[in-house]
């Protein structure tokens, strides 16, 4: 009856030592964070960029507008192909007769200013005349009076000369002037007579803006009813202009990029990139880089078409590249967290040890270091909650190169 009574007691105490063990492991599970490990591998860092930007032309003809007429019809569209003499835009030609009368006057009253200062600047010749005369008899008084005073001068001499003086000075300036208004008022005028001559043009054509060269209509800015002074109504892309790609991205993000590099291009809209192109020009100004590229002979697409470029640039191969994941900390102060072991009560356990590192480069993916540790070291590089120096871990996949 007792030996029953102690085999029943030591099979409930085998049964809670079950149950505790079965708990301990379930609550080292939770607390002890599963972790990837690897050591350091040798390889290169891929440093990628990408620049946003849109498709223009290598080359662009504006047609302009030097004189205010107003827009009636628009004869083209974006893209449409026009020969030299084609119609553009057609104008309101009551404004346009308005605008070439105004001028006319204008240069009517501008060749009437110019005939008076010319006229005014011959006067001006006598006044320098008759002042040069003055200053000469007042120079010879003086010498005479000089010569029978012992060289004393006459304050009348004196005040003569100084008077003589003066009016050839006032002379002289009337006359620059004079002469400077005159250019000033001819250079006006040539550019109102090109205006004038421009618009004898325009109704010559009936009213039409012809194009002056061959090629397709790019970016159009004028719009029906709108008056256009000194601006562009549209540019033209001549037949021997190429599409090109542009983008500008921040200086700093473009260090990795350089004239002839290798890189692809994604239109919007298209699923294949463009391929084996390479960068014409890269251009710094201030803190922003501008890149241009030539798009190939052919490419299906349009003015202001959105486009990614993709650059990317292989570096040297380095000895100690960890994923960007494993490196902790913050400028200046690196480090990782390497797999240790540490022997207790409990038997060997692994731990989380810091090491201080210096991060060499870096690209999106991985990370160059140097510092504290070993070939072999086992380095932290994910784990299924936050883990810290000192803290137990369970390695759950190694990786060792």
């Amino acid at each position: 009856m007792l030996n029953n009574k102690y085999i029943k007691f030591f099979i409930i105490f085998i049964g809670i030592a079950v149950a505790l063990t079965v708990i301990s492991r379930a609550a080292d599970s939770i607390t002890v964070a599963k972790v990837n490990a690897e050591s350091v591998k040798r390889g290169s860092l891929v440093q990628r960029t990408t620049v946003n930007g849109e498709v223009d032309a290598s080359k662009k003809h504006y047609i302009r507008s030097s004189t205010a007429l107003r827009v009636e019809e628009i004869l083209v569209g974006q893209g449409s192909a026009v020969e030299i003499g084609d119609a553009l835009f057609s104008l309101d030609q009551a404004y346009l007769a308005e605008e070439a009368g105004k001028l006319s006057t204008e240069l009517a009253n501008a060749r009437l200013e110019i005939q008076k200062l010319r006229l005014e600047s011959g006067g001006n010749s006598s006044s320098m005349i008759s002042a040069l005369s003055e200053l000469e008899r007042a120079l010879a008084d003086d010498e005479f009076n000089r010569s029978i005073n012992n060289g004393m001068q006459l304050m009348t001499d004196k005040r003569k000369i100084e008077d003589a003086q003066r009016k050839l000075e006032e002379a002289e300036k009337s006359a620059n002037k004079n002469s400077i208004d005159v250019a000033i008022r001819e250079n006006s005028m040539k550019l109102k007579q090109k205006e004038y001559d421009d618009l004898q043009e325009i109704i010559k054509n009936g009213g039409k803006i012809l194009s002056d060269v061959k090629g397709s209509v790019g970016d159009i800015f004028a719009a029906p009813g709108e008056i256009l002074k000194g601006d562009n109504y549209c540019t033209i892309i001549p037949d021997e202009a190429n599409f090109i790609f542009v983008g500008e991205i921040n200086s700093d993000d473009a260090s990795y990029m350089k004239t002839g590099d290798s890189i692809s291009i994604s239109l919007s809209g298209k699923s294949r990139a463009l391929n084996n192109i390479t960068i014409k020009s890269v251009s710094r100004e201030e803190n922003r880089a501008r890149v241009i590229a030539d798009l190939p002979s052919g490419t299906e697409t349009y003015l202001g078409q959105k486009a990614t470029l993709t650059h990317e640039q292989k570096s040297e191969e380095y000895r100690s590249l960890v994923p960007l994941s494993a490196v902790r900390g913050s400028e200046g102060d690196y480090y990782i967290l390497i797999v240790g072991e540490v022997k207790g009560v409990l038997g060997t356990q692994k731990t989380a040890q810091r090491a201080e590192v210096a991060v060499r480069d870096k690209d999106n993916k991985n990370a160059v270091i140097e510092g504290g540790f070993t070939a072999n070291d086992l380095i932290i590089s994910k784990s299924n909650k936050p883990v810290s120096e000192g803290d137990r871990v369970r390695v759950q996949s190694a990786e060792i190169r």
